[in-house]
């Protein structure tokens, strides 16, 4: 099917285009404006929401987990989301590419190598600091954190979306409509309007966080190769760089476009950290993460539910609750995501693509990129954990890849592969932005090219004006924030899901 043929007849909405410029607008004004009172206002309601709601993004990430494995083993895991002899729209291998780049951006190639630094100087559990233990720990506390519970929440407003879509036949993009079953008919007023904009601070949140994470990095890789001091200059550089990728790919459509920036990224990536896993220590690495996974699972329920309400240690809050917060704010872009490209799945095949293929995913990045840096730490060779705790850890994983043979040719990849990155996360969200902003998309339609590219152009905005004003890093801040709100929606997801999968089979 032409691009011409799936964009026909579709009807952009811009009532909600021109809200959600409005919102963008006011979101920048604020932080241009008052940028020293948003960030002091806005650190200050994100401790107290860590503190006082901890158990509550604690229990709704191990809650999400268990009702998507109990969904995914009961009949209703083999309901197929179009009709029953729709075929997937695309391959295993597409489909999972596209969901995991959406998911993880380039903060995996950073937080992956550099985590376990954090917490071997800040340890949980009340084990004592900066101890060989605390290698093994560490590693298991960062594979935790991007493992099956991150993806649950993901997953979560996947299958909802997903369901009413194909199998209900109600062809709207709306996160609102998802929690029809929950809050009925709440959903066609305010509520629902509340809901839907949540979502669109959301992504704006993804954006400025994928960049805050991922421009350093790739600034660093990219000064380090020419020679030259990172710049707020070389950063704007790198932004552009990455909206014209973006531009194009969104321009070229979902097939055509995100499919293939996704296989490029994802190829650049495990190539990578192929090279790292052949060229390090390759036993170290393997025994290693095999005692991390070892100890993750021994201890994923202790995880999963340690507020550490005793002692007051701060690590769940600062760490898992931070996380957990951090993925459910962009839980509905990413069901959002995944919805438009499973057509043809099932339940079941939802769920376990996204939470083991994710896993897998994000564990093989941490395995390696953890475990090399631990071996330098070790041997003496690269001071990771002072590094990471003073510097940062964008220079700490530069000066990471810098003791790897051929380190320049390393550099080049680790910027191709972070712009990438960063174009498949900007190119789902503009997409996805398409979706929300357009009337009605029929299955297998795309929204209008216009449509697709003036949200490149609107996400890629906000963020280039924030860096040169320093409010990056309060908009990251800002966005988690959504995480409570949202937090109530994934709920109303899983009673709406339930509900109507007993009324469809009760029929």
């Amino acid at each position: 099917m032409s691009v011409q043929a799936e964009t026909r007849g579709v009807v952009t909405d811009t009532r909600t285009l021109g809200i959600s410029i409005t919102i963008i607008a006011a979101i920048a004004m604020m932080l241009i404006v008052f940028p020293d009172g948003s960030k002091t206002s806005i650190g200050g309601i994100f401790e107290w929401m860590t503190n006082t709601f901890d158990f509550a993004f604690l229990g709704i990430g191990f809650t999400a987990l268990v009702f998507l494995i109990v969904l995914a083993a009961s009949d209703a895991g083999k309901i197929k989301m179009g009709a029953a002899d729709q075929a997937p729209e695309f391959t295993w291998s597409a489909w999972g590419a596209m969901v995991f780049l959406a998911g993880i951006a380039s903060g995996l190639v950073l937080w992956g190598g550099t985590e376990w630094a954090y917490h071997y100087a800040w340890t949980p559990f009340g084990i004592e600091p900066k101890t060989p233990e605390m290698f093994t720990v560490a590693q298991g506390y960062g594979i935790f954190h991007w493992g099956p519970t991150a993806w649950a929440l993901y997953c979560v407003p996947a299958i909802a979306m997903s369901y009413i879509y194909y199998v209900r036949k109600k062809h709207i993009y709306n996160v609102s409509e998802s929690c029809r079953g929950a809050l009925g008919d709440l959903v066609d007023g305010p509520v629902g309007s509340i809901i839907n904009y949540l979502f669109i601070f959301g992504i704006l949140g993804a954006a400025a966080t994928s960049l805050g994470l991922g421009t350093p990095m790739i600034g660093g890789a990219v000064a380090s190769v020419l020679g030259i001091e990172p710049s707020t200059y070389l950063d704007v550089f790198i932004i552009l760089s990455c909206t014209a990728v973006f531009t194009a790919s969104s321009g070229l459509g979902l097939d055509q476009g995100i499919k293939r920036l996704s296989y490029a990224g994802t190829l650049i990536s495990l190539a990578i950290v192929v090279y790292i896993f052949v060229v390090g220590p390759t036993g170290f690495i393997l025994g290693l993460g095999l005692d991390a996974v070892g100890y993750t699972v021994d201890n994923y329920i202790k995880m999963s539910t340690w507020t550490d309400s005793i002692n007051k240690s701060g690590f769940p809050q600062a760490w898992t609750v931070f996380y957990w917060a951090w993925w459910v704010a962009y839980a509905p872009f990413m069901g959002m995501f995944v919805t438009r490209i499973s057509m043809g799945r099932t339940i079941r095949e939802i769920v376990v693509g996204m939470l083991v293929f994710g896993s897998a995913g994000c564990t093989l990045f941490y395995l390696v990129l953890g475990g090399y840096g631990i071996s330098l730490e070790m041997q003496g060779a690269l001071p990771m954990v002072d590094l990471v705790n003073n510097d940062g850890v964008a220079p700490a994983i530069i000066e990471m890849f810098k003791t790897l043979p051929l380190a320049k040719l390393v550099l080049i990849a680790v910027a191709i592969s972070g712009i990438v990155l960063l174009a498949t996360t900007f190119d789902s969200a503009a997409y996805v932005m398409a979706c929300a902003s357009t009337k009605e998309l029929d299955e297998g339609q795309e929204p209008n090219r216009g449509n697709r590219l003036f949200w490149c152009g609107a996400i890629a905005i906000l963020p280039l004006t924030l860096l040169f004003l320093g409010g990056l890093k309060t908009m990251q801040t800002a966005s988690v924030l959504v995480g409570l709100p949202v937090m109530l929606i994934l709920i109303f997801m899983m009673i709406t899901t339930v509900k109507f999968i007993r009324e469809d089979r009760s029929q």
